[in-house]
């Protein structure tokens, strides 16, 4: 029997194939149109993605920012997916010449990782898209070290790789100062396979004390409502930093 890693580059590589074999005309330098060909794709593939109707609860949050994102942490990259969609969200908020538009994204597999950047490239967004490899604590640590991410810099961070991780990661960016008063935390598979460590923490506002970072957060229901699936989108809002 195939190992899960093994199937995830295999689905990766198929996904490929298929934006590959699409009309170029219609997908090349597009992001919503690589990031809807893989929604579409991911019907009947079994492919990990961040479904439209997710998608647009979280895009709903961010467009209603008072201060618009400009970079985003992306925790699990998988294919790309939904990097590709934080960048096209990114330039309509901005313009498509906007300067200072970064999205990092952070992914274990350097096979699957070879296979966002591909589609990264096809959407047009490689300026925008930035792929980092290993482990997520590690690629954050060294993005801060190499000053590309910076204290209060970071205006979204969206988790959607292993959830439990969710809690530790979302600590990590804490104790390095990335937030921002008005900095928003998205989380997806909150309800399942869940991450109840994580909605606890958030849902206590935090660490509590003076000398830590607060949130309010609500779940939200996508219209993606499939029994026994993931439907739930953890949206919360950073209101105080140290």
């Amino acid at each position: 029997m195939a190992s899960q890693d093994t199937i995830l580059q295999t689905n990766a590589q198929s996904a490929r194939e298929y934006i590959i074999s699409q009309p170029r005309d219609a997908l090349t330098n597009n992001p919503w149109a690589v990031y809807q060909a893989l929604d579409l794709y991911s019907r009947t593939a079994r492919l990990m993605n961040f479904k439209q109707a997710k998608l647009n609860v979280a895009k709903e949050a961010l467009t209603a920012m008072e201060t618009p994102p400009k970079v985003v942490l992306e925790f699990g990259t998988y294919i790309g997916c939904s990097a590709i969609a934080w960048a096209a969200i990114l330039r309509d908020l901005h313009g498509p010449f906007a300067e200072g538009l970064h999205v990092y994204t952070f992914e274990v597999s350097e096979t699957v990782a070879d296979v966002a950047r591909d589609l990264i490239r096809v959407a047009g967004v490689e300026d925008i898209v930035h792929v980092m490899v290993g482990p997520a604590s590690e690629s954050l640590t060294k993005l801060v070290e190499e000053g590309k991410v910076t204290k209060g810099g970071v205006d979204m961070a969206f988790f959607d790789h292993w959830e439990k991780f969710y809690l530790s990661d979302l600590k990590l960016c804490e104790d390095l100062g990335l937030f921002r008063v008005g900095s928003s935390v998205i989380a997806d598979n909150t309800d399942i396979p869940g991450a109840p460590d994580y909605l606890e923490y958030l849902r206590a506002g935090g660490r509590g004390g003076e000398a830590s970072v607060k949130y309010v957060t609500k779940s939200v229901q996508s219209e993606y409502i499939v029994e026994r699936k993931p439907n739930m989108v953890e949206v919360s809002t950073v209101v105080a930093t140290p």
